[in-house]
């Protein structure tokens, strides 16, 4: 680009991930004059170390009392005219979207001949029956990262309209007087728009949103933060295609991609991103690479928890799905039983160099504390990069036949076939940023949609602020290993493992309640996986995906058909207005108090049972 250019970027307020802001500031810098960046006052020591080094830049602290990328666009833009630096194209971007997506230069993102304006996409005001009163323009250019032409910077009604412009700490006040107004100034005055993409790529009135994957494919040069913050009934009923954008960006343009990533596990709630990004998996039982006998990570560990040592031949039909180059870390109760677990596997002619079996020191904490305390030396070695997880699952508290197929959902979405297996290490191996893969939320037979933090909130809230994991916490359901078998990389669980958990944390058997430190592990393992910045991919067999969508679908439909609309956004305010919040509210509140109750005296379980089961039958059937 030539010399004069000057780049505009403002770093919002509000949520803000340092890997956006320097990846987005240097790839500017490389092909501007200038770089001016506008931020917020009290904060310009933290944004001269994190840009250190970078050239041609210059932080200025933002003057407004309104604080916002329009508000920061203006400032910075009415600098420019003052000192009279309008002798080059100027280009407006900033922290509220990822990128540039590629690198700028000749024959990148530059004005074609003839227009004064390059815009990434653009809002249709014709397809918006919201601004028809407004008479807009049929389009007017999104300002996420725009460039104006010299001449158009030098015009003095497009300088009179920014230092007219009063932003609002209003979307739909900067949607009218700053976008619109811009569009309906640039019609008026005849000045050509230009995007990097064909009108007919999109058909909607915001297709920075509603098509982002269309947009990214076809040449848009940013992807807008806000859209990893809409609502997922927005996605839902927009049939927004994010995944597609994520997917293509993973492959064009990494260091975005991992920019974006990174956002994600820190600003978005993980079961929102997990639905808006689609991060679920149907993994075919045939091997994409059937031949393929090594993958990049080496070798895998195996930790199996098996409390029931009877279980070693249902185990070893699963260890045979697994590649030759895997080491078993067994765990179990007693030395008798180590030394049958020992005796099987010599007979079956697994390497003695490939496994070791451990007796746990107490029998609390189930397979969590086997894990997290007996195994902690091997996973914090750094000899292994990926580990799967297996226990001897049986589930007393249900009917054998529903404990059963919470053990199938299990056994069968993490190592269904050999060739299924193959297909998870691919997955490792060619998206180094997923940390987790586990089966989705068992529901089938069991009471967890909308309901599975049952009495672990509070306790798991607790835990991350002393384990310093910082991420939002889910509403409802967290995206979690039900049953706690899953697949994971090691890097991804070292807060798990870091922390020195105690035999003495676990309740003594048999009180394993909600709330004791086993069933909060349980959730808490995804959003550790979370806070170190990784994915977690939900899985499943074709046969299981059937099976779940069959009667997920079943439920959906139910609770829809009470409702008069059919719309989800109404069905949700409509029950929201069904005086089911009191009632809700009450449910909740003893839920909580029943929960805190078992967890100082789990042996009142047995006492209070029928008091809870009273309750919950009164305020959820009870008319």
């Amino acid at each position: 680009m030539t010399a004069g250019q000057v780049a505009i970027y403002v770093v919002g307020k509000g949520l803000n991930e340092d890997g956006v802001i320097r990846l987005g500031v240097a790839r500017l810098s490389e092909a501007f004059d200038r770089v001016d960046v506008v931020i917020e006052g009290d904060f310009r020591e933290r944004f001269e170390t994190l840009l250190g080094g970078l050239p041609n830049i210059r932080i200025t602290p933002f003057d407004g009392k309104v604080f916002t990328p329009l508000a920061g666009a203006r400032q910075g833009l009415l600098a420019l005219f003052d000192e009279g630096r309008t002798d080059g194209p100027v280009l407006i971007t900033g922290s509220h979207v990822f990128g540039p997506i590629g690198v700028l230069g000749p024959g990148g993102f530059a004005l074609p001949p003839g227009a004064q304006v390059l815009a990434p996409y653009w809002h249709d005001c014709a397809l918006d029956l919201r601004l028809d009163p407004f008479k807009p323009p049929a389009r007017v250019p999104q300002l996420d990262f725009t460039l104006f032409s010299a001449d158009l910077v030098q015009d003095t009604r497009f300088q009179a309209f920014w230092r007219d412009l009063v932003p609002l700490n209003d979307p739909w006040r900067d949607l009218l007087d700053g976008v619109v107004g811009l569009g309906r100034l640039l019609e008026d005055d005849g000045h050509t728009v230009a995007y990097p993409m064909e009108a007919g790529v999109a058909g909607s009135a915001e297709p920075r949103y509603f098509e982002i994957d269309r947009l990214v494919r076809a040449g848009a040069p940013c992807i807008p933060v806000s859209v990893l913050l809409l609502d997922p009934l927005i996605h839902d009923v927009s049939a927004i295609d994010l995944r597609g954008a994520i997917d293509w960006l993973r492959a064009e343009d990494p260091a975005v991609y991992r920019a974006l990533i990174r956002f994600a596990t820190r600003h978005v709630k993980l079961r929102n991103f997990c639905t808006i990004a689609d991060q679920y998996e149907v993994l075919s039982p045939h091997a994409v690479n059937p031949t393929k006998q090594r993958w990049a990570f080496g070798t895998i560990a195996v930790f199996i928890h098996a409390y029931y040592a009877e279980m070693m031949p249902e185990f070893w039909a699963l260890i045979q799905r697994l590649p030759q180059d895997s080491h078993l870390f067994i765990t179990t109760a007693s030395e008798a039983d180590a030394a049958s677990i020992r005796a099987f596997l010599d007979d079956k002619g697994w390497p003695g160099d490939g496994h070791d079996v451990r007796v746990v020191e107490e029998n609390r904490g189930r397979d969590m504390s086997s894990l997290f305390i007996t195994w902690r030396d091997v996973a914090l070695s750094g000899e292994y990069e990926v580990a799967l997880r297996l226990h001897s699952k049986r589930t007393p508290q249900v009917s054998r036949q529903v404990g059963e197929g919470f053990k199938d959902h299990l056994f069968e979405n993490l190592v269904h076939t050999e060739g299924y297996v193959r297909n998870v290490l691919d997955l490792f191996e060619a998206q180094p940023d997923i940390g987790m893969i586990v089966p989705p939320v068992v529901h089938i037979g069991f009471g967890t949609l909308g309901h599975s933090w049952f009495s672990n909130k509070r306790t798991l809230a607790d835990l991350t602020r002393e384990m310093y994991i910082d991420v939002p916490l889910d509403d409802f359901t967290p995206v979690a290993p039900y049953g706690t078998m899953y697949w994971f990389r090691t890097d991804a669980l070292q807060k798990m493992f870091d922390w020195r958990w105690k035999w003495s944390d676990y309740n003594a058997e048999p009180h394993h309640v909600d709330g004791g430190v086993a069933h909060v592990q349980e959730r808490l393992i995804g959003y550790a996986v979370q806070d170190r910045g990784y994915r977690i991919v939900q899985v499943m067999s074709p046969r299981m995906a059937g099976r779940n969508y069959a009667k997920l679908e079943y439920k959906a439909q139910m609770f829809s058909a009470y409702c008069a609309s059919n719309n989800v956004i109404d069905q949700q305010l409509e029950l929201e207005s069904r005086g089911m919040v009191i009632r809700r509210t009450i449910f909740r509140t003893l839920r909580d108090a029943y929960g805190r109750t078992l967890q100082r005296f789990p042996a009142s379980r047995a006492f209070l049972r029928p008091f809870k089961n009273a309750a919950v039958y009164l305020l959820t059937r009870g008319n």
